[in-house]
């Protein structure tokens, strides 16, 4: 990702770690999203400085999360105050939320958390091994995993057609 072309101020920085705590509120080893580098390492990164760039976050530039920020400054009870947003601003809630969760489950202290507490094998994005560390080798000899008559082959696209039911006993005729 390139580096962010705008930043927060102090105030606007400590309001968006309470709209992230209160969006993602802990349990077990799990981490405060404050105590992780999201803000600097994922949100900054991925929401443009205006919305006439691509914006993965729909209503949800620079301006717009500052003048959120500023919106909810000061707010007693965060977790009314995001209800509040959800119910009158449901666009920017969504883009607002899922900023934070995908940027949350990214930071490699979530990932020990789940390795810690949920799932040993799994290792975090990206996935191409899937949970290939945990499973067992592949063994030949098996013959769940290496039948001894094959079964199913690889025809190729340009190669599938229809096939003719009517020469199925008891099958009906669809229209």
């Amino acid at each position: 990702m390139a580096s962010p072309t705008w930043s927060l101020s102090d105030d606007e920085r400590h309001t968006l770690e309470a709209v992230l705590d209160a969006l993602l509120p802990p349990s077990g080893s799990f981490p405060l999203p404050s105590q992780t580098n999201l803000i600097d390492r994922f949100i900054l990164e991925r929401v443009p400085a205006s919305d006439e760039e691509a914006n993965l976050y729909p209503g949800l530039d620079a301006p717009r999360l500052q003048a959120l920020l500023h919106q909810l400054a000061g707010t007693a009870d965060m977790t009314v105050a995001l209800a509040d947003l959800e119910r009158e601003q449901p666009l920017t809630f969504r883009s607002l939320w899922s900023l934070a969760v995908y940027g949350y489950y990214s930071r490699p202290e979530t990932i020990a958390a789940i390795q810690r507490d949920l799932a040993p094998a799994y290792h975090g994005a990206p996935l191409p091994h899937g949970y290939a560390s945990a499973m067992p080798a592949w063994d030949a000899e098996d013959a769940l995993q290496m039948p001894h008559s094959p079964r199913g082959s690889f025809l190729p696209t340009e190669r599938v057609g229809r096939v003719d039911l009517s020469k199925l006993a008891g099958e009906r005729r669809r229209p």
